[in-house]
């Protein structure tokens, strides 16, 4: 039994709830995922009640199959596959059209390059719809995806390769690479970079 709830990783959370589910364990793995499912459902819905209640039917799901989780990826990419594959799954069935919006709120990686420090800077910029706009008509759905999910929530390429659905780290990889790239001459043309 776990102690101390708060200082226990994903994966012991995960495994004792498997083991034994508690209001107390649950509400800890709550606490920690509830703003990104959200999050990530709004990047797929742009409704806030829509990614409400999708969030909802996510953590349903992921308590009902916690189980499946077999430790062979972190929990959060384990999460983030239910999250993605249930939003797309809504959208098909409500014949609503997924507009490859991905970028969450949440905190990211530190302004190491120039595409992480226009990420970090959205807040100030106030802009993410002329951003994500701009974004996806130099970039395919796959290398938008990619890319944000590299540089914002620090998935790995291995990760990123499973939740894309590419055949091999090399296929994410250059995703990831031609969206950088691509993402450098749309900040260089459109002058994101010098945003106040």
């Amino acid at each position: 039994m776990i102690e101390n709830v708060q200082s226990a990783t994903d994966e012991e959370l995960v495994a004792e709830i498997a083991r034994a589910p508690g209001d107390r364990l649950c509400a800890e793995l709550f606490r920690r995922y509830s703003k990104k499912i959200y999050l990530w459902s709004f990047g797929y819905t742009h409704e806030v009640e829509e990614a409400l209640e999708l969030s909802q039917e996510i953590f349903s799901k992921i308590f009902r199959n916690i189980r499946s989780f077999s430790g062979r990826s972190r929990f959060s990419t384990w999460v983030y596959q239910v999250t993605r594959n249930h939003c797309l799954g809504e959208l098909s069935k409500r014949r609503v059209r997924w507009r490859d919006r991905l970028l969450s709120f949440e905190e990211g990686v530190g302004p190491e390059a120039l595409e992480a420090e226009v990420f970090s800077r959205v807040d100030e910029i106030e802009d993410l719809e002329r951003i994500l706009d701009a974004a996806r008509e130099y970039m395919s759905k796959d290398e938008l995806e990619a890319f944000v999910l590299h540089y914002r929530e620090g998935l790995t390429v291995n990760e990123i390769t499973k939740i894309i659905g590419c055949a091999n780290a090399t296929g994410a990889r250059t995703l990831i690479q031609n969206a950088r790239r691509k993402f450098g001459r749309l900040v260089e043309e459109r002058g994101f970079g010098n945003v106040p």
